[in-house]
């Protein structure tokens, strides 16, 4: 058995070492920081604790369950959505069934064990890579290989864990293409790329980019002739198009559901602006030259290590090397580095959107790029001290030493102790590279030990500047939620949504499994987030927040139950308070340790009968506006049930006087001294009031209290928010201003007449429907007439819904551009059936199966003629 293992080992070490030495200085980093299971810290920061590790906890729940039909559509997801996207984008890797191994108060330390297989995965690929392209000796592959596995990209990218499959990959397709080109198999190429399309259709349409580049590139450097070029390059497009065949199951589901969601966002019109300095670039090459300010807008990361810098500038200082081979490569080279500071290409790498966060994410590509060539220039570089390869690089190198020493104050990741680390590293490696005996087995593990303490140390400055939760207050907290979801969802098996006023993430719906109307994810749909911008609920691009809704919205969108605290977030830091729920009225109040839960009587059935008016457009002028009009639509009388307040008072203190809060400029007299308005007004009984606040309004600009407690508003809003008021008889509004000058635009008191709306509503909640819902399935009897024959429902338009009345396939129509509907049905008792199944699913499985099929019996028609 000894035996065995070592002859193993002396046959297969190169790609053991370049898998085991990343894995354990990533392992050994982790447990440095303590992170679980080496301690009480995890690996959450950023969007890995606000939006992945809840998609790992539904994709764990969720097939060990057994929920399939989950797999496809979640009312978790935000009011409800398609999950399809999710899967594409988020869920796909194959590393991820890790996840169903570990039980689920250890999904953490799940999540940090795919990071470091990932991180060790990408060294063995890009070493089975360099092996293929005969780089000559095995340790200089292991040198490169930790290199690339642990480049800039990767340490500043790892929370965002699901790109980094395109790391392990892009290897394995470059070598792929370079078999087709070299006469060789296809396979290679078409499991690599299409395994990257399923995975990650975002990073794959990066690296397809990029192979574009490199078979134009490979293609001119080799000399062949036109018509073998032609042949080569069918075989490739031909590749290419079966890849995408083959991945046509979630990709063809997945541009559907795009369409009306991220697609959306797409832009068409570019400035063709240098968006920075291109020598800012050369700081990103120094050690550590990352923190925290770099995730949201930053330079690329491209840091490769010493080792790669220098090997890469002797590239062109070989003799051996053909001119024209130089030329090509430093076409791509400045054509790639180009993309990374002139906007029109950077959105197109970025498939026409500018990244929110995390920017300039396909530099991976430049990193393997920079190994690569500097592979190349070290397997060729003689052992003969060449004079000249010495001067050109030292000409480049120490230039853009002395112009980061010069301008160093101008970078916050970098400092003098980074600035000298990276020196150190590159004279080290420069003299070892250029002077040493290139035969000696020294001269080798010097370049190994100098690439594990250079990528070693750049993740050790670099990851220290990043904060990470504990692990502790996320099992605590997702425990305590679910004690109080879980009796809920024991005790009503109905159709019903949850509201809080507070959040971990805003995909606490999905990581807990209800019902709720918050989200936050890459595939949200636009009409998702333009409906709450039109309610006046909390939205970005990426995401929407329903903890502020009001009495009207939680009954038209059957929030049925809320969720409270007031206290807790000083218990469990963390818990994040997100809005004032002032206006909840009638409630069953149930306490469970510091939380209250309140049960609506109010809240409209998931699917009724009402009259055609729901089907009217609604233009509206604001968030208040727009509810009315909600209102009206489906009420049996034409009753405003909001109304302005306009009796208060306004008192100033270091502003202009002002006598209206609706489209005011408020300055500061003194700007050296705190400015404040006060609003006071008196509530009415039997009204419920509400704040109408702009989004000019933020937190940025204004701080705002209520009765001398926190308004709980976001940072930062896209549109107006409503929030709810207190009802006492005497109350005030306080503002303070954080600039010296604030327009108030459309900031107003409204009341609600709530009774007046359970009076025009009470035909609708009268409707005893039953309702049952299973496995992303309505049915109910619905009862019509000449006045309320239309159907309206709180439920998500998508196109994957299908409704059949009476057994019969019946139209979908939608209502405020968001929900289900139905008109023209016949008076009388109907059975109807709602049910989802995704477009383009079928066909792209149908797709998929008969492309297989083919290559299949392409395969075994040619093993049985190599047989014969």
């Amino acid at each position: 058995m000894i035996n065995k293992l070592k002859t193993f080992y002396q046959k297969h070490y190169i790609y053991l070492l370049s898998f085991f030495i990343p894995f354990t200085i990533i392992t050994f980093y982790f447990g440095y920081r303590n992170m679980f299971p080496f301690g009480n810290s995890s690996i959450l920061t950023v969007d890995l604790g606000q939006q992945y590790i809840d998609f790992f906890a539904y994709f764990r729940r969720t097939l060990l369950n057994h929920n399939f039909s989950e797999i496809l559509y979640s009312f978790s997801n935000g009011y409800g959505g398609e999950m399809i996207g999710i899967w594409a984008y988020y869920l796909m890797s194959p590393l991820n069934l890790i996840l169903l191994i570990f039980p689920a108060k250890f999904i953490n330390a799940a999540v940090l064990l795919i990071t470091i297989i990932k991180y060790a995965l990408s060294g063995l690929t890009f070493s089975i890579f360099l092996k293929n392209q005969k780089v000559k000796n095995n340790i200089l592959i292991i040198t490169l290989s930790i290199a690339y596995s642990m480049n800039g990209w990767m340490i500043a990218n790892q929370l965002n864990i699901m790109w980094l499959d395109g790391v392990i990959l892009l290897p394995l397709i470059i070598m792929g293409i370079d078999k087709i080109l070299n006469n060789k198999t296809v396979t290679l190429f078409i499991v690599s790329y299409s395994g990257i399309i399923i995975i990650n259709y975002y990073i794959a349409y990066m690296i397809s980019i990029f192979i574009a580049i490199y078979v134009i590139f490979s293609l001119y450097i080799k000399h062949i002739n036109f018509k073998s070029t032609l042949i080569k390059f069918g075989k490739i497009t031909t590749s290419i198009i079966v890849s995408i065949l083959l991945s046509s199951f979630i990709l063809i589901p997945n541009l559907i559901e795009l369409k009306s969601g991220k697609a959306s966002y797409t832009l068409l019109n570019m400035k063709t602006t240098i968006e920075y300095n291109p020598l800012f670039m050369i700081t990103k090459l120094f050690n550590g030259s990352f923190n925290f300010s770099q995730m949201p807008s930053g330079y690329p990361n491209i840091f490769v290590g010493s080792i790669a810098i220098v090997g890469f500038l002797a590239y062109f200082g070989i003799s051996s090397i053909g001119l024209k081979k130089k030329i090509a490569v430093l076409v791509v080279t400045t054509f790639l580095l180009f993309s990374m500071v002139f906007q029109p290409l950077d959105l197109i790498w970025h498939a026409l959107q500018f990244p929110i966060w995390y920017p300039y994410r396909f530099s991976f590509i430049v990193c393997f790029w920079i190994i690569y060539i500097a592979a190349i220039g070290l397997n060729n570089l003689g052992n003969t001290i060449k004079i000249k390869t010495i001067i050109v690089s030292a000409l480049i190198i120490i230039p853009a030493f002395i112009y980061t020493a010069i301008e160093i104050n101008k970078f916050n990741y970098m400092n003098i102790t980074k600035y000298l680390i990276s020196l150190s590293f590159i004279a080290i490696s420069f003299l070892i590279i250029h002077l040493s005996n290139k035969r000696s087995i020294y001269y080798f593990i010097c370049l190994l030990i100098i690439s594990v303490g250079d990528m070693g140390m750049n993740m050790f400055t670099s990851l220290n500047s990043i904060s990470y939760v504990s692990n502790d207050d996320y099992i605590r907290y997702t425990s305590l939620l679910n004690s109080h979801i879980d009796p809920i969802k024991k005790s009503d098996s109905s159709f019903y949504r949850i509201s809080k006023d507070f959040y971990r993430t805003r995909d606490d719906s999905i990581e807990s499994n209800f019902f709720g109307g918050s989200a936050f994810s890459s595939t949200i749909q636009k009409d998702t987030t333009d409906f709450n911008s039109n309610i006046g609920s909390a939205y970005t691009s990426g995401s929407i927040d329903y903890s502020n809704g009001t009495l009207i919205t939680d009954s038209m969108l059957n929030f049925k139950y809320f969720i409270n605290t007031s206290t807790l977030r000083h218990q469990y830091s963390m818990i994040q308070k997100s809005s004032n729920r002032n206006d909840i009225l009638k409630h069953d109040l149930q306490r469970i340790d510091v939380f209250q839960t309140y049960k609506s009587n109010s809240n409209l059935p998931v699917i009724y009968s009402t009259s055609s008016k729901v089907f009217s457009s609604i233009n509206a002028i604001d968030p208040i506006d727009y509810q009315n009009k909600m209102v009206k639509n489906i009420s049996l009388n034409n009753t405003t049930v909001f109304k302005d307040i306009n009796q208060y008072t306004i008192t100033s203190q270091n502003t202009n006087k002002i006598t209206s809060i609706n489209n005011q400029v408020i300055k500061k007299n003194n700007l050296l001294k705190e400015a404040v308005i006060t609003i006071s007004y008196n509530g009415q009984k039997n009204k419920v009031p509400y704040l109408l606040i702009p989004s000019n309004m933020n937190q940025n600009n204004a701080s705002i209290t209520m009765n001398n407690e926190e308004l709980y508003l976001p940072d930062k809003f896209d549109s107006s928010f409503v929030v709810s008021l207190p009802n006492n008889k005497r109350n005030q509004i306080k503002i303070k201003l954080n600039t010296n000058q604030l327009f108030t635009g459309n900031f107003k008191l409204v009341n609600l007449n709530f009774k007046t709306y359970l009076n025009d509503t009470k035909y609708i909640r009268d409707q005893n429907n039953h309702i049952n819902f299973k496995n992303n399935t309505f049915k109910t009897d619905i009862i019509t007439t000449n006045k309320n024959n239309s159907i309206s429902t709180s439920i998500p338009y998508s196109s994957g819904w299908h409704l059949t009345i009476d057994g019969k396939n019946y139209p979908i129509k939608k209502i405020d551009n968001q929900f289900i509907g139905a008109d023209n049905l016949t008076s009388g008792n109907h059975k109807l059936v709602l049910s989802f199944y995704p477009s383009g699913l079928n066909l792209g499985v149908i797709i998929s199966l008969i492309t297989l099929i083919i290559l299949i019996i392409i395969w075994m028609l040619r093993h049985k003629k190599r047989e014969s």
